[in-house]
């Protein structure tokens, strides 16, 4: 089994000691490092590679907010929850955009957080077992130059390319390591429901997207070859004309490139 390694983040050195103390009892496959602000937090996951943070929402120069945000940008599959007294509801209305993986009411027992932290570690492990569908796919820059100019685009909020079966291949935007693994699935699932759809309305020949409409995002799912589908999240106010406009264009230059990635 692969070693799974934690980072703690707190200014409180009795929070600090209690935390390491009780996440020993984890077992051995769990490496708990920790530290107390997030400039030192940061300088380590830059160093080395961690499946989980978990920091206190209110530290000192750097809150963990900011924290979260600079992680996600260095290391993007790794998984960040927040420690606060401040109310979980109240903070995750002010974080919705963020990317936070989980969060922690202080006072919280032991069992929670180990609750917390299993169940995070193992989103970050699927995560890592996902396979593309394809032995064969185009130099990793030249797909994800694609996808950036379709988030710009459309404003949107992040642009994925997925294997059929819903395993990310390239992910831009605003996401974390949890919501790719989720809305992976989803798209999938959405895209062949409406797929049995159109075969039962004898419009299978011409079907080649899929939308999901939400309160505040709309999820726009686009076939690139049969293999692969693009999706685009993005907010409810956005015109989906405009989208479906964009990803037609992107989807057919993937296709382009995958085409030729496979013939090499």
């Amino acid at each position: 089994m692969s070693s799974k390694r934690i980072l703690i983040v707190d200014d409180d050195q009795t929070m600090l000691y209690m935390l390491e103390h009780s996440l020993t009892r984890l077992g051995p496959d769990y490496e708990i490092i920790t530290v107390m602000d997030s400039t030192e937090a940061l300088e380590q996951v830059e160093q080395q590679s961690f499946d989980l943070v978990v920091a206190d929402y209110m530290m000192p120069k750097i809150t963990g907010v900011d924290l979260a945000t600079a992680i996600h940008k260095v290391s993007p599959d790794t998984q960040v929850v927040l420690m606060t007294a401040y109310g979980t509801s109240r903070l995750r209305d002010t974080t919705k955009f963020v990317g936070i993986d989980g969060y922690l009411d202080k006072p919280f027992t032991i069992d929670e957080i180990h609750e917390v932290i299993r169940n995070a570690v193992e989103l970050v492990q699927q995560g890592e077992n996902f396979s593309t569908p394809a032995d064969n796919l185009p130099p990793d820059e030249a797909i994800r130059g694609h996808l950036e100019i379709l988030l710009v685009n459309t404003s949107a909020r992040a642009v994925f390319l997925l294997g059929v079966a819903g395993d990310s291949t390239q992910v831009v935007g605003q996401i974390t390591g949890s919501e790719v693994a989720s809305i992976g699935k989803f798209v999938a699932k959405n895209y062949q429901a409406a797929a049995e759809l159109a075969d039962a309305l004898g419009n299978r020949s011409i079907f080649k997207s899929s939308y999901h409409e939400g309160s505040e995002f709309n999820l726009y799912a686009y076939d690139v070859n049969s293999q692969f589908l693009l999706a685009v999240i993005f907010e409810s106010g956005h015109k989906p004309g405009v989208v479906w406009f964009y990803a037609k264009q992107t989807a057919a230059a993937l296709a382009e490139l995958l085409d030729q990635a496979s013939a090499d």
